[in-house]
């Protein structure tokens, strides 16, 4: 149409109007399969030819997609109020009444503000206008589509609620799972399947966090650190997991097969990703951090991780508190005494640091003790070596063996001279001896002057461990905490017993075994003395002084 033609259509229209669109879903925006009415392209013809009907021009359109109705805080709408204060809008068309409101608070609402204006709404497919008879059937009109969203929000309500007590997800599943769509027999089937991408990320952080030796904040730099992201949608891009939404992760029971939904708690048919006894000592070790207020994120101590209670066995917890006469004091704390199965008193943190230095002394060797291990493990290096060699080439010729049979399998795979079934049985068959035949020669590959420096290396430490610890750094201090305990348990400040990591359980099992018998040393139980006999027991692979943890060790100090 000519600029010359709109001048004349608006010089014959008496009246000026906006119109107003809205479909409750992006989808349905542009697309004619909306289940309320039509998109916003038809919408929008239907309104233009009402428009031109009641001989006004068209000024203006304002659009809402993918709102919902229910409430009146929409932009299009707003914007469409606001702009009916400039006072020379004379009609507000839109498709239905629906479209503008489907509560008959917000519908009256709404339509007084047009009227404030000197306005008038219009519906393109209702007769609705002024007179009594179009006021009446407006009232109807938005009754019934109060109506129609209060009934569809009961049935929506219906099924799902039906849906999750047969097992069933009715929401978006959480982070680890996708909801995904099939078609069986010609049926669309929505159901929940495992995210390969985000699943084995959200079980890692269950089982680190088992683990006592993570906060959330740590844990959550660490799976940012993996690539843990949220899932991206249509508004919103993938982000990062803060602390909150961590903690919501670690205590969502979905992840045992568990569905939550409206105030029932139903078995689900999706597949649990966390196995029931990590979940809940997940949520030991939240509900033990939240009772003692500890702000585990903020507060970082290098014993976190290596004490235990003697008492219950829980792992201990560093806080920080503000004393009554001002200043800060640190305490340890039994994660059993907040759930009542402990009696053990929270402990001074600078006596229990006092106490690891005292017990470090323990763990130190003589000279003449090393020099007897040494000569124990060589010659034990060189009988091992004897048998090393005899083993290993058994081992390399079953391989090749099996190398040959497998081979002829395939031949005969292909030329059609066996069965399925037989083959399958064959193949397993052979990928078990293999497994095996592999395991053994794993189990005496020797390289004796590797495992002779691994000695070394380890016997040095022993020397004169205390002062090095003495004189490390939190973070030293920390990693030769891991490198040499499992943990140390902790009674009344100070060390009641402790647990040794490889390699140095087996050294200190050696000394007790060549030294003449003396009184035990403070919280440990030699081995029985051996009076000649082999030390294969004692005798494993001496590589790793790398410390002991589940998981990537931390740098806090």
């Amino acid at each position: 149409m000519s600029d010359h033609e709109n001048q004349n259509e608006t010089a014959t229209a008496v009246g000026r109007a906006v119109i107003y669109l809205r479909v409750s879903s992006s989808q349905q925006a542009d697309k004619d399969y909306d289940p309320e009415g039509f998109s916003i392209p038809a919408q929008r013809d239907a309104c233009t030819r009402k428009a031109e009907a009641i001989n006004t021009v068209v000024v203006e359109e304002f659009v809402d997609r993918g709102e919902s109705a229910k409430t009146a805080n929409r932009a299009g709408l707003q914007a469409l109020l606001s702009r009916l204060e400039e006072g020379d809008i004379t009609h507000v068309v839109c498709h239905k009444v629906d479209r503008l409101a489907r509560s008959r608070a917000d519908d009256i609402q709404i339509v007084m503000k047009i009227r404030q204006h000197g306005a008038q709404l219009v519906s393109a497919t209702e007769n609705i206008d002024e007179s009594p008879s179009g006021l009446l059937l407006h009232g109807i009109m938005s009754s019934i589509a109060e109506f129609y969203s209060r009934n569809l929000a009961t049935e929506i309500m219906k099924g799902t609620t039906q849906k999750a007590k047969t097992g069933g997800t009715p929401f978006r599943a959480p982070l680890g799972y996708l909801n995904t769509r099939e078609w069986v027999d010609g049926r669309e089937i929505r159901t929940i399947t495992i995210d390969p991408e985000r699943a084995p990320l959200v079980k890692l952080a269950f089982e680190l966090y088992a683990t006592g030796d993570y906060s959330l904040s740590e844990l959550a730099g660490l799976l940012e650190a993996r690539g843990l992201r949220s899932r991206p949608s249509r508004r919103k891009i993938a982000k990062t997991l803060d602390t909150n939404r961590l903690s919501a992760i670690l205590r969502n029971d979905y992840y045992i097969g568990v569905v939550r939904y409206a105030g029932a708690v139903n078995p689900g048919r999706h597949q649990p990703l966390v196995e029931h006894a990590l979940f809940h000592k997940v949520q030991e070790l939240l509900e033990a951090r939240r009772q003692a207020g500890e702000r585990n994120w903020r507060n970082h101590h290098y014993l976190r991780g290596s004490l235990v209670c003697a008492q219950c066995g829980r792992r201990l917890f560093f806080n920080r508190a503000r004393g009554r006469r001002g200043g800060l004091y640190d305490y340890l704390v039994c994660g059993g005494r907040h759930t009542g199965i402990c009696t053990q008193p929270y402990h001074r943190a600078d006596a229990i640091e006092q106490a690891v230095e005292r017990h470090y002394t323990t763990i130190q060797l003589t000279d003449e003790e090393r020099d007897r291990i040494r000569a124990a493990v060589h010659k034990h290096l060189h009988a091992l070596a004897k048998v090393a060699s005899k083993e290993t080439a058994r081992a390399r010729a079953e391989l090749t063996r099996l190398d040959n049979e497998e081979r002829k399998l395939l031949n005969s795979h292909y030329a059609d001279t066996i069965s399925p079934h037989i083959y399958a049985e064959e193949q397993e068959r052979v990928r078990a001896e293999r497994a095996a035949a592999e395991n053994l020669l794993s189990r005496y590959q020797l390289n004796e002057d590797e495992t002779k420096r691994a000695l070394e290396t380890a016997l040095e430490l022993t020397n004169d461990i205390q002062a090095a610890y003495l004189n490390a750094d939190p973070l030293e201090r920390r990693l030769l905490n891991q490198a040499f305990f499992k943990h140390l348990e902790i009674d009344t400040e100070d060390i009641a017993n402790d647990e040794l990591n490889p390699p140095f359980a087996q050294l200190h099992a050696l000394a007790a075994l060549t030294r003449p018998q003396k009184r035990p040393q403070k919280g440990r139980t030699p081995a029985p003395a051996k009076a000649g006999g082999s030390y294969l027991p004692l005798m494993v692979d001496l590589n790793g002084l790398e410390p002991g943890h589940n998981g990537p060790a931390t740098t806090d100090g």
